[in-house]
């Protein structure tokens, strides 16, 4: 029984290796690799391999082989295409520099020279320039792109951000109406629209954050904005519903204690309720402990009530957590000075 349970062992060992043997020989890079040995000259095969990697994300690997390929055949567009286009997602991810956002430009060139598809190459390069914060020769390409296919709704959003970077504010808007007039469900360009019209402090800003929550119920950050707005253009019960929508979402994070943080604010100075404004305090700093401004704000609240000992207790708690805010170590001055008694 031992010998047949050790040679059961072995044959079994055995198939596993060959199994194992057979999946690793399958494996579409292993494969391409034992191609390359036999025909190092063969740039497609470096393209194949590359494109291989793409899909396994292992993008430095797929450069090289492009650069390769490119060696090999410097005329082949759709090797530039790809080799620009690895460049550009490394760019995404916060790899690369601007010298690598140059050569991927150069490249978007290149296909653009020898292949077909010349509008998506400088649509793409104008990205990449995007990325590496060069705005101008960004838009330069984006025109371009335009100029041979000018239904694409994107190149008019990217055109929109290089503007919106640039402080053009016009032309930004004018870029991202555009884009929408193209793409009617167009919720990226409805959410820029607003914000340059907040940074303008336009009340049209509404209305595009309106036009995101239609097509985005969901889309927190609109409800934010609009609510920013509409508290800054004293709408203040339309601002509340805006807030509290964002507090039905009940998820905890910045926005939730910025909403309330604000309604506090609101109900503090606009609407002269320091009681209510001390609950939304409360509410923030059970979020974010740390969260000074709440601690300094339901301070005066509580100076503003008469209550000292507790307005003393939140100033001297917002400077626990910062010790250099100089306008709570001035308020606490003062209420000691005017309070005198008290101490």
């Amino acid at each position: 029984m031992k010998f047949f349970y050790v040679l059961f062992s072995v044959v079994l060992f055995s198939c596993v290796n060959k199994t194992v043997e057979k999946k690793q020989t399958e494996d579409p890079i292993i494969i391409v690799s034992h191609q390359i040995e036999n025909n190092i000259t063969n740039d497609s095969l470096y393209v194949e391999r590359a494109k291989i990697n793409i899909d396994r994300n292992r993008l430095v690997e797929a450069l090289k082989d492009l650069e390769q390929a490119l060696l090999l055949d410097s005329t082949d567009g759709h090797t530039h295409y790809l080799f620009a286009d690895v460049l550009l997602e490394m760019a995404r991810r916060g790899e690369g520099n601007s010298e690598s956002a140059i050569l991927s430009a150069k490249h978007f060139q290149k296909a653009i020279l020898y292949e077909s598809d010349s509008a998506m190459s400088y649509k793409k390069g104008a990205e990449i320039l995007l990325a590496f914060q060069k705005f101008e020769d960004a838009i330069e390409l984006l025109k371009i792109s335009l100029s041979i296919n000018n239904t694409n709704h994107h190149s008019y959003i990217l055109l929109g951000y290089c503007y919106k970077e640039l402080n053009d504010i016009e032309l930004a808007i004018s870029s991202f109406q555009k884009s929408i007039s193209l793409e009617s469900n167009n919720e990226e360009a409805y959410m820029q629209i607003g914000n340059l019209y907040y940074f303008l402090k336009d009340s049209n800003a509404i209305q595009y954050y309106n036009s995101v929550i239609s097509l985005n119920p969901n889309n927190r950050i609109a409800y934010y904005n609009i609510a920013l707005s509409y508290d800054e253009n004293q709408y203040y019960s339309k601002a509340q519903d805006a807030y509290h929508k964002i507090l039905d979402f009940k998820i905890e994070d910045i926005h939730y204690t910025n909403a309330c943080y604000n309604l506090g604010i609101m109900f503090q100075e606009a609407l002269e309720d320091p009681k209510n404004a001390i609950d939304y305090y409360l509410e923030a700093i059970r979020i974010n402990e740390k969260h000074f401004l709440s601690f300094y704000q339901m301070a005066f609240c509580y100076q503003k009530l008469g209550d000292v000992r507790s307005a003393e207790k939140y100033y001297r708690k917002s400077l626990d957590i910062s010790s250099g805010f100089e306008k709570a170590q001035q308020q606490l001055d003062q209420l000691l000075l005017d309070n005198i008694k008290y101490k």
